[in-house]
């Protein structure tokens, strides 16, 4: 093996994407609550970058694009009637979802209430602070009193107490037990017991006539019974853990107004985006030391950058939710089941843009329509159709059709999946077997054997 030097020529072609246009394709993809929190630190970073938010911390009540024609728009549908004449910001502020009290603190609200003894109501909080997210106890009282060095007698007396406190069911060893003890008054008590313990999994597998049998009770006594343990809550406290969730920004708007199709983005969600005037004299003037010149001007040409990549975004985003809500007009007119499956090529050739642009342009956003708030993806999956894709194609359209049809059918003889998949290419809609049962489990139907209803009609 030789070691040499040699000169040589070589010709490639290589793409190199210059950092505006990296920026340009990041806020293209960022959906709205994203790009606030984006342009946010943009402006920290950017003393040159201006956001004017005074209208951008309004929910907007209207297309911004078409407030003039307001009242015969069909926009008012969606419209909260503001608190006190205009006052938006405060109609926000009453609709900001409280935060939900600690069920200790619940506690110690009823022991208050009634009154009882401290030392007692210490050892109930004792007792509540060890509860799990459901509002059960899942520890031995014995060994709960050895670790507080508290007498055993003390700690029974106050899981005595715990247990008839409000939510009814808090303070059980299990979520059977808590079930029982809001069912505590039901003249039929022991019978619910002995379901409960006894033929649970049977009942779970609607087994109806055998554990009726078993039981000694007629399907219709039955049926009286599971309809009181419905309502019976094996998670007592649950909802003092369940957080609500975040009301969410929808990124565009689609309505049809006369059967003309109206699109617009909620601008006002955006807060002005401006270059500081006084910071672009001070880069630009060279009467200015050079070392803060040289220190603004590309605090400039970011801001500005930053400008253009917004700009751009938004007349992207409303130019694909126009093309995307064009062919999806169907829907608009009639609901889910009218969904047609789209490519993004499609899109993206009437568009005129590329496919990858498409799909950053969709990406994590929503659009707000009279049927409701849907992901832009959703409207995406032709290329789960081979032959040309119709209305009523579409994934949320055949699971929709599919929901129709479980609604519909005979509880005495629901339609298996087999029989889903028959009665859907009756509609002209091809769907394997497969497929019709991931779109029932995602609707959280259960299957026919456990849809049935025995007997009568209920």
């Amino acid at each position: 093996m030789s070691l040499e030097v040699r000169l040589g020529q070589r010709q490639e072609q290589r793409l190199a994407l210059l950092p505006q246009m990296l920026q340009s394709i990041e806020v293209l993809q960022l959906a709205t609550e994203d790009l606030l929190q984006f342009l946010e630190q943009e402006a920290q970073q950017n003393e040159a970058l201006e956001l004017r938010t005074s209208e951008s911390q309004e929910i907007p009540t209207e297309p911004p694009a078409l407030a003039a024609d307001r009242e015969d728009s069909g926009w008012d549908e969606w419209r909260r009637p503001a608190s006190d004449g205009d006052d938006h910001k405060l109609d926000f502020l009453n609709n900001v979802p409280a935060a939900a009290d600690s069920l200790v603190e619940f506690v110690r609200q009823q022991l208050a209430f009634r009154g009882v003894p401290s030392l007692l109501a210490d050892a109930v909080v004792q007792l509540a602070q060890r509860l799990d997210e459901r509002g059960l106890l899942p520890f031995a009282i014995a060994d709960i009193a050895a670790e507080l060095d508290v007498p055993v007698e003390l700690l029974v007396e106050a899981h005595d107490v715990l247990r008839t406190l409000e939510p009814m069911g808090i303070g059980a060893h299990d979520p059977i037990e808590a079930m029982l003890l809001q069912a505590a008054d039901d003249p039929d008590l022991a019978t619910i017991e002995r379901l409960l313990r006894d033929h649970l999994d049977a009942l779970g597998r609607n087994k109806l006539p055998d554990v009726a049998q078993k039981a000694g009770l007629s399907l219709d006594e039955l049926r009286d019974l599971l309809d009181r343990i419905k309502d019976l809550n094996p998670r007592p406290a649950a909802a003092f853990h369940d957080q609500a969730a975040a009301p969410m920004r929808p990124d565009a708007f689609a309505w049809l107004r006369d059967g003309v199709l109206q699109v617009g983005l909620d601008d006002r969600a955006v807060p002005e985006i401006a270059v500081n005037e006084h910071y672009a004299a001070m880069a630009g003037d060279r009467g200015v030391a050079r070392e803060v010149r040289d220190y603004l001007r590309p605090k400039v040409r970011s801001a500005r950058d930053l400008i253009e990549a917004v700009q751009h975004r938004q007349r992207t985003l409303l130019a694909v939710v126009q093309a995307v809500m064009r062919e999806q007009m169907p829907f608009l007119a009639k609901g889910k089941s009218a969904i047609r499956p789209l490519r993004m090529s499609e899109i993206a050739d009437r568009v005129g843009i590329h496919t990858s642009t498409v799909s950053r342009a969709i990406a994590g956003k929503h659009v707000q329509t009279d049927r409701g708030v849907f992901r832009l993806r959703d409207f995406f999956d032709g290329s789960r159709i081979a032959a040309a894709p119709t209305a009523g194609q579409g994934r949320m359209a055949v699971a929709q059709q599919i929901a129709d049809l479980v609604a519909a059918e005979d509880k005495r003889a629901p339609l298996s999946d087999d029989d889903l998949v028959a009665a859907l290419a009756n509609a002209g809609v091809q769907c394997a077997r497969r497929t019709v049962t991931k779109y029932r489990k995602q609707l959280c139907i259960p299957s026919s054997y456990l849809r049935r209803q025995f007997g009568g009609e209920r």
